[in-house]
C-alpha cells in the first residue's frame, strides 16, 4: 500500500530536482533527456548556476574553471544570502508555462527547499568516481582534484549510503525508511548511455503511475 499511495503522491508533482556526487555524473544529460525526450518539450531545463556561468563568462579573461565558478557561488551567497540562487530559480518557475527540471541541486538546503518544502520529485544520479573524471577530461580537457573535494561538490553523497529497493530490473533504486530522504530515485550512470536512457525510461513510467 505504501507504494501505490507514493505514486498517487508523485504524480502530483509536476517539478524535478537533479542531484549528484560531482561533476562529470551526467545532470545536463538526464535534465536534457527528460526535457527533450521523456516529456515531448513539457518540460525546460533552468540551472540554479545558470546566473553564475553568466557572471563567470562575461568577468573571466581566461577560460572559466570550476573554482572560479564555485566562488563565484559562494560569494554572492554570503553577500546576499544563502537563498540567492534558489530565488532566482524560483521567479523563473513562477513566471514559467512549463514544468521545470532543476539540474544542479548540490546542497542540503537547497534539497530542503525543493524537496522538503514544495515537494518536488528527486532524482539522484550515481557514477563511479573515476568515470566521472574521465567525463570531465574528455569535456574540459581537465580537472582540478581539489575543486571536486570541495565539500559543495559532496554535501549530497551520503544518499548513496541510505538504504534502498529495487525499481523494476533496470537498476533503478529508490530510497527507503521513514525519514525526509525516502522515495529519491536513484540512476546509475557509470555505464553507457544506452544503459542510463533505460533506467530513466524506467523512472519516468514509474512516476508517471
Amino acid at each position: 500500500m505504501r507504494v501505490d499511495i507514493n505514486r498517487k503522491e508523485e504524480n502530483k508533482i509536476k517539478n524535478i530536482v537533479l542531484m549528484a556526487t560531482s561533476g562529470g555524473a551526467g545532470k545536463d544529460t538526464v535534465a536534457d533527456y527528460i526535457v527533450n525526450e521523456l516529456s515531448n518539450g513539457k518540460y525546460v531545463k533552468r540551472a540554479l548556476g545558470d546566473p553564475i556561468h553568466k557572471l563567470s563568462e562575461k568577468y573571466c579573461r581566461g577560460k572559466v574553471e570550476r573554482h572560479h565558478l564555485q566562488d563565484v557561488g559562494e560569494q554572492m551567497r554570503k553577500i546576499f544570502g544563502e537563498d540567492v540562487w534558489m530565488r532566482d530559480v524560483d521567479q523563473f518557475i513562477s513566471e514559467s508555462d512549463k514544468d521545470v527540471v532543476i539540474p544542479d541541486i548540490r546542497k542540503l538546503i537547497e534539497f530542503a527547499h525543493y524537496r522538503t518544502e514544495k515537494g518536488y520529485l528527486p532524482l539522484y544520479i550515481k557514477v563511479d568516481e573515476d568515470v566521472a573524471k574521465k567525463r570531465l577530461i574528455e569535456r574540459d580537457g581537465s580537472y582540478n582534484e581539489e575543486d571536486l573535494q570541495r565539500g559543495i561538490e559532496s554535501q549530497m553523497r551520503f544518499i548513496e549510503s541510505l538504504p534502498v529497493e529495487k525499481v523494476g530490473n533496470t537498476g533503478l533504486m529508490r530510497t527507503i525508511g521513514s525519514s525526509v530522504f525516502r522515495d529519491i530515485y536513484i540512476v546509475d550512470n557509470s555505464s553507457s548511455l544506452s544503459n542510463l536512457k533505460v533506467q530513466l525510461n524506467e523512472w519516468w513510467r514509474v512516476i508517471n503511475g
